[in-house]
């Protein structure tokens, strides 16, 4: 495993292209979630500030990549291909994961 390839991937203009896709994409789901959602607000509020642009799509490339090792694994597998082999239902399935943390980090702020 190498950080690197990791990083590079992450920084990687269309892997976090397709990220910020997937965050809209997350970001709706969330917006229409029923009220009685755990953290609904926050979750909201975090969605509300992806509709806006103001998260970092290589930011939460990092984030989706080093918390989904399934994820890590397909980069490390053929990092020549830069994410290119992560299928998008992978990424999705991760940022749906990672969105709560995320949302309860921005509202800590």
């Amino acid at each position: 495993m190498s950080a690197l390839d990791l990083i590079s991937t992450a920084s990687d203009p269309t892997f976090a292209g397709r990220v910020m896709m997937l965050m809209f994409k997350v970001a709706q789901a969330v917006a229409s979630e029923a009220t009685t959602e755990p953290n609904h607000d926050a979750r909201v509020s975090y969605s509300q500030g992806i509709f806006r642009g103001q998260e970092q799509p290589q930011n939460v490339a990092a984030h989706v990549i080093s918390s989904n090792p399934t994820i890590g694994a397909t980069i490390e597998s053929a990092p020549e291909q830069k994410g290119a082999n992560v299928p998008d239902a992978d990424i999705e399935f991760a940022l749906s994961s990672i969105w709560t943390a995320r949302a309860l980090a921005f509202a800590a702020a």
